[in-house]
């Protein structure tokens, strides 16, 4: 195998087991990429031992009798025997996963690079080469459009959060089965790492929009709205982290590529943030500013969008992006201990 293919054949198995969609399985994943399980099997392995991926990649055993049963801490007491029985197939049934939000801004190399920080490596001397061979853990697309059905439904939720309206919808859980839930949501926020918008009710649950089953519907059946305790600081949340320790920092931004598909695509993105900042349109270019916690999950979504968006404000940001390609560089030089899958 060529180190074209393998760079691809990693990317996949790294997107797959990224999936909450997917259950990734070792057996699974082999079939789904065509490789031998053989490879799998020491992909599993090399990840595990990987300094960075490590503190991110886990396993649930949908087998084990003991609910505090953990992989990852069977992995540190005796590497060499799990390493062992994992190649002789013994976690072969292991579901497994990537949680990239474990990861600081610094070391999310997992997401790749953006247009945005390839240019930043161009202006560094560097060549599409080293960009291809730093690729192999290259992130989907995060422009891609939202279903409208999803859009209806957030409408009619950001519509009951501001009139405390209770709603009822249709739920698919992770196994597939349609539950009927309800109840009043009090917040909307969206995971700019996988694009998922979220709601959560006043019961503490949260949920994902794109798992609701059917619209949304509105209930006017006399209920009053419940006391709910909230931390004032909450509306500044960007994405869906929340640090209530944290200030609100100001944000501004320029959208210097103004075709219709990333204008729309960002409007969409900041919906559920109508009211409190402002998109507005000066000269050739577009502006967003807003008062936001959550820089690390901001500076995430910015990647998203590479070079058709530039940071004005605060400066430390717009300099953390350069530096994070810089490190990112240094990363892909240390991609030779991949060689051996």
């Amino acid at each position: 195998m060529n180190n074209e293919n393998i760079f691809d054949v990693i990317s996949n198995l790294i997107s797959l087991i990224n999936s909450e969609e997917f259950d990734a399985t070792i057996p699974a994943l082999s079939n789904y990429c065509n490789i031998p399980i053989e490879y799998t099997r020491r992909f599993i392995i090399t990840a595990m031992n990987n300094s960075v991926l490590s503190a991110c990649i886990s396993g649930d055993d949908m087998e084990s009798p003991e609910p505090d049963y953990s992989v990852t801490d069977e992995f540190l007491d005796n590497k060499e025997l799990f390493s062992k029985n994992l190649l002789a197939g013994k976690y072969d049934h292991i579901i497994w996963n990537i949680d990239l939000k474990v990861l600081s801004p610094d070391e999310d190399q997992l997401i790749g690079l953006s247009p945005l920080e390839f240019s930043s490596i161009q202006s560094l001397g560097e060549s599409k080469t080293s960009f291809r061979y730093g690729g192999i853990y290259e992130r989907k697309d995060n422009t891609g459009t939202v279903d409208k059905t999803i859009r209806k439904n957030q409408e009619i939720i950001q519509t009951a959060i501001q009139n405390h309206s209770l709603i009822s919808f249709s739920y698919r859980n992770r196994g597939g089965r349609v539950e009927l839930h309800e109840g009043f949501p009090i917040n909307i926020s969206t995971n700019v790492v996988d694009n998922w918008i979220y709601f959560e009710l006043a019961n503490e649950f949260s949920y994902r929009l794109d798992r609701v089953a059917s619209q949304i519907k509105l209930i006017n059946d006399g209920r009053s709205f419940p006391t709910v305790v909230d931390n004032p600081k909450r509306k500044y949340m960007w994405g869906s982290f929340f640090n209530e320790t944290a200030e609100p920092e100001h944000v501004k931004i320029v959208i210097t590529d103004i075709t219709t598909n990333i204008i729309q695509k960002i409007e969409n993105d900041i919906h559920h943030r109508e009211g409190l900042c402002q998109f507005y349109k000066k000269g050739n270019y577009y502006y967003y500013e807003d008062d936001i916690i959550g820089i690390p999950e901001f500076q995430r979504w910015l990647r998203g969008y590479g070079s058709s968006i530039q940071v004005i404000e605060p400066i430390y940001l717009r300099e953390r992006m350069l530096d994070s390609a810089k490190m990112a560089l240094d990363y892909y030089s240390k991609s030779d201990l991949w060689k051996d899958l």
